[in-house]
């Protein structure tokens, strides 16, 4: 199972400046990992497929995690994380509070599929500790945004 991420902002002023410089690493650390869930194993009869958080921000009172939307076709398992929208006064704080909320989220995914979610806060953990040391670094997008 391969986790990957894409962002969603439906709510017109409500978004989050998450770069790739952030998300790169967090799909890369968290592939590591090797998960899987046992349902979609069986349901696809492999462990080749795409587990994919959508990253939204919300003004409204929602839960926290919406899905699964799955294609046994692409072989992809869809959740949606629905960040509550909050301003902050610096980009770490931003990611910060991101990033535990997407963690959340996950944990939350694996739990409900019985998955062990161990290494996952490690995971964000670290990233965390990386962006505190070099909030620059991971402000800036890596790969130019296509118009």
């Amino acid at each position: 199972m391969k986790i990957d991420f894409l962002q969603l902002y439906a709510e017109v002023g409500v978004c989050y400046e998450i770069t790739d410089a952030v998300l790169n690493p967090l799909i890369e650390n968290l592939n590591e990992l090797n998960k899987t869930l046992p349902h979609y194993n069986k349901l696809f009869k492999t462990i080749d497929y795409d587990l994919i958080f959508t990253i939204s921000a919300t003004q409204e009172h929602k839960d926290l995690v919406y899905g699964p939307l799955a294609s046994s076709k692409r072989k992809e398992v869809l959740f949606t994380i629905f960040i509550p929208y909050k301003t902050f006064n610096s980009f770490t704080q931003q990611m910060f509070y991101i990033l535990d909320t997407i963690a959340e989220g996950i944990i939350f995914v694996f739990n409900k599929y019985k998955t062990d979610p161990s290494g996952v806060k490690k995971v964000f953990e670290t990233l965390k500790t990386l962006i505190v040391k070099d909030p620059e670094k991971y402000q800036k997008w890596l790969k130019a945004l296509e118009d």
